[in-house]
């Protein structure tokens, strides 16, 4: 008994030196030399950026600013995690904040009081960080001085032990990172995945090194989705278990619109509408450039046969490799076949459409039931006129750029859209089941 209580006293005070000395290194990381860049050019690349990776984390549910949200898609045993305010107020957002310390917080994970925070840092190039800077100090209604100040993170004693043994600063230098050449190539598409930390998300470790391994890109992660529920990333190397047979088509529509091969890509997974078809392109040719990794994670998306169809285009570049990085051709599948056969009994003909099941087939649940994450939203919607909340649910990146909700223009149609405007505005997804 004594040899243990020993042990465990010796371990513990072994974990706080390294904790501590944790905390000496992350006390002295640099402040990257980087300046905001407010030309349009740099400003339109900023915002694609921030949108996808930063926006998702840092706006709440019910806001329409980023004054930073709990962080409820983290395993709870973690503890309370709480992302900042980072509109322009000048004491509970950034608006007193210099460029180097914001830098310093996106590049390298340390807070602007030294402490190292359960955000990722980024390899983001020199340039593409000064275009991100200059969208956060731009006028943009995201950034307008709000308030709202943000709880401190708190760890739990076992997410504080974790997070001391994972938590190391990135070895990326203050300033000198390039930005590659925008195009269709694998070294694009790489740092887009890194810029994006798809890794990060679809890998099931919180070691950052881990997503290099046998590990990588295979999936499995946990989080909570929108329903409160444990929810797994997926696999996105191109094996039978991830995402091999995806068209370049179908990869696009997922990761922009949130519509996948017969399944709705579900929260906390954000919507990269920010994104070109140049960076879809790269992205898609660099994950088909990893080894596939066998990994079927339950739960994580519902399988669908590939249909028989033409050869999905292939990108033809020197830099872009042409070697077969999955077993046989793959063929282009349609990203909403089926999800069109899940609603076809609903949506024709129009008179017999069923609110309440298309709702639930839609995968709106997930999101609006009561108890759910959005589910205020969905009450406050009701009332908004018929019409233009038809348009939300075919449309809303065009109200919301950043909104987390699918396309579902490509699904339903206006008269569709209305029957389920007017069951939304009756109460029907207010009613406990």
């Amino acid at each position: 008994m004594r040899r243990q209580l020993l042990s465990t006293v010796y371990g513990t005070l072994l974990m706080g030196s390294a904790l501590l000395s944790g905390c000496a290194s992350v006390s002295k990381t640099a402040y990257p030399p980087i300046q905001a860049e407010a030309s349009p050019e740099a400003l339109a690349r900023g915002e694609s950026i921030f949108r996808g990776a930063c926006e998702g984390c840092h706006r709440g549910p019910d806001s329409q600013r980023v004054t930073g949200a709990p962080m409820k898609d983290a395993p709870g045993w973690l503890g309370t995690l709480h992302t900042a305010n980072l509109t322009a107020h000048p004491t509970a957002g950034i608006g007193a904040a210099k460029d180097e310390e914001l830098a310093r917080v996106i590049r390298y994970g340390v807070s602007r009081d030294g402490r190292s925070i359960p955000m990722p840092g980024s390899p983001m190039g020199d340039k593409d960080l000064a275009a991100v800077l200059g969208f956060m100090r731009s006028p943009h209604p995201l950034f307008e001085a709000d308030a709202t100040v943000a709880p401190r993170t708190q760890f739990s004693f076992l997410g504080g032990l974790a997070w001391g043994v994972v938590s190391k600063v990135p070895d990326h230098p203050a300033s000198g990172i390039p930005v590659p050449a925008k195009g269709p190539t694998l070294e694009y598409g790489r740092y887009m995945a890194q810029v994006l930390d798809c890794a990060g998300c679809h890998t099931n470790s919180f070691d950052p090194k881990d997503s290099d391994g046998p590990k990588g890109f295979s999936g499995g992660r946990e989080f909570l989705g929108a329903d409160g529920k444990p929810i797994h990333s997926a696999n996105i190397t191109f094996d039978a278990t991830g995402l091999q047979g995806w068209s370049l088509e179908d990869f696009t529509r997922a990761v922009r619109d949130g519509l996948a091969p017969g399944a709705i890509v579900r929260y906390p997974m954000p919507r990269y509408r920010g994104a070109d078809d140049v960076d879809m392109q790269a992205l898609y040719e660099y994950l088909r450039s990893l080894p596939p990794r066998r990994n079927e994670v339950p739960g994580a998306r519902p399988h669908t046969a590939p249909e028989a169809a033409a050869p999905s285009a292939r990108v033809t570049p020197a830099s872009v490799s042409t070697q077969a990085v999955e077993p046989g051709t793959p063929v282009r599948t349609s990203a909403t076949a089926g999800l069109v056969t899940l609603v076809l009994a609903q949506a024709e003909p129009k008179k017999d459409v069923d609110p309440a099941a298309l709702f639930a087939r839609l995968g709106c649940t997930l999101c609006h039931a009561p108890g759910a994450r959005y589910h205020e939203r969905i009450v406050n919607a009701a009332g908004k006129p018929e019409q233009d909340l038809a348009r939300w649910i075919r449309n809303p990146e065009q109200f919301v750029p950043g909104t987390t909700m699918p396309t579902y223009a490509s699904l339903i149609d206006e008269p569709t859209a209305l029957a389920l405007a007017r069951w939304i505005k009756s109460g029907g997804p207010a009613a406990r089941k």
